[in-house]
Formats: structure tokens, C-alpha cells, sequence
């Protein structure tokens, strides 16, 4: 996994309700953007490796799976709707890898109003 993926994934999971996975509309549709922007930007999306880097970052085993496939989805191209976009900055693969958003277990509280347009 790339170092952008792995923020890409920690965007995501700062930004979502852990104990409902991607159940949410909105949790759901900030996934599957993110996941299309880093598929368009050229990375890798495997669902063995989004699914287990997931689980050790505090996401359900189902809702990681869930997260892991999605991304592989999005990955091998697949076209998925993504209403009331975007839900995320134009900039933000650009600002991930500036070190915006830190590693979750290691955040302080971080303003996801600069990265995130919801």
C-alpha cells in the first residue's frame, strides 16, 4: 500500500461513523470519492490490503470488508453513482500528501472543514 492510499484510508476513516461502517449515505459516498480520486490519481486499490489495514484502525471486520471491497471495485474501474458531490476539497490527494490530515492513532483534533466541502 502507498503511503497516499494509506492517508486516503485515514481521511476516510476520520471522517466516518466507526460503529456503523459506510451505512451512512454521506460515510459512503466521501469512500467511494476518495476512492475514485486515488484510483484516477494512478494507486493501487486491493481489497486485501484497504480490509486489513482497516481492521487495524478500529473499523468492524464486516465494515472493513465492506470498505476493502469497495475499494477494489472503484480500483478495476467500475463506475459508481456519487451524489451531492463533491465531499471532498479538489486538493486533497495534494493536501494528504502535504501531511494535512495525520494518522488517526496518532491525530491531534484535527478541522476537516479545510479538506472536506460536507
Amino acid at each position: 500500500m502507498t503511503p497516499l492510499v494509506e492517508k486516503g484510508l485515514n481521511a476516510i476513516t476520520i471522517g466516518t461513523n466507526l460503529s456503523t461502517g459506510l451505512s451512512y449515505p454521506s460515510d459512503m459516498h466521501r469512500a467511494k470519492e476518495m476512492f475514485l480520486r486515488l484510483y484516477r490519481a494512478g494507486e493501487n486499490l486491493s481489497a486485501e490490503e484497504i480490509s486489513t489495514w482497516a481492521k487495524m484502525n478500529g473499523w468492524q471486520v464486516k465494515d472493513a470488508d465492506e470498505l476493502g471491497r469497495l475499494g477494489e471495485r472503484i480500483g478495476k474501474g467500475e463506475k459508481l453513482q456519487i451524489p451531492d458531490g463533491p465531499w471532498w476539497n479538489e486538493n486533497i490527494l495534494d493536501l494528504l500528501m502535504q501531511n494535512i490530515i495525520t494518522p488517526k492513532k496518532n491525530r491531534p483534533a484535527v478541522d476537516l472543514s479545510s479538506v472536506n466541502n460536507s
